[in-house]
């Protein structure tokens, strides 16, 4: 008889939520960590769904940045006033979007002029490295592992976004539970054709 897999968080409680790092967020990344050469100490952190922007922000954090997630969905207040505490005390302010400053409803100039000089750091949809990285991440953190062969099937064939890769890392750990079967190739073909 074959596991289970019930609709809860499936991750384990140890599982790990280090930031993958290659060539489609490395220039995030390193923007990240020279907060101090940021135009006016102010940065805007952009990037597709499931990206790691909130690991990047918790890192900014821990450095001792300030952080304001979903920026485009605050009250102009709230970031003028923001900007200003950053500029008074020195602190750098990280703002994450999922959109860029251009599609955010800014309608005090004010603001406007401060948001464009701020520098723009962007996460790129994931290249094949980072594809292949966190499927054996977000797999291993379930507990499943995913042979080499399987792993480049599913890295030649899968939808490039961080969303589709987090989908497929769910979706074959619990055919495989649900199988009592490791990933295989033949698994992950399944899994794909879903």
């Amino acid at each position: 008889m074959g596991q289970i897999a019930l609709p809860l968080d499936e991750l384990r409680g140890g599982a790990s939520s280090s930031l993958i790092i290659t060539p489609s967020n490395a220039t995030a990344f390193a923007g990240i960590g020279s907060s101090a050469s940021w135009p006016k100490g102010c940065a805007i952190l952009t990037g597709p769904p499931r990206s790691g922007k909130s690991l990047m922000a918790r890192y900014f954090s821990g450095q001792g940045g300030t952080v304001i997630d979903n920026a485009e969905a605050c009250a102009a207040e709230t970031l003028f006033n923001a900007w200003n505490r950053s500029q008074e005390s020195s602190v750098p302010l990280l703002l994450i979007s999922r959109w860029h400053p251009a599609d955010w409803n800014i309608t005090l100039p004010d603001l406007q002029s401060r948001v464009g000089a701020a520098l723009l750091l962007e996460i790129s949809p994931p290249d094949d490295e980072m594809i292949e990285q966190l499927l054996q991440k977000q797999l291993a953190d379930r507990g499943a592992a995913i042979g080499i062969d399987a792993l480049s099937y599913v890295k030649r064939r899968i939808e490039r976004s961080y969303a589709a890769i987090e989908g497929f890392a769910r979706n074959a750990n619990a055919m495989a539970l649900a199988q009592n079967a490791p990933v295989t190739l033949a698994l992950v073909k399944k899994v794909l054709e879903v």
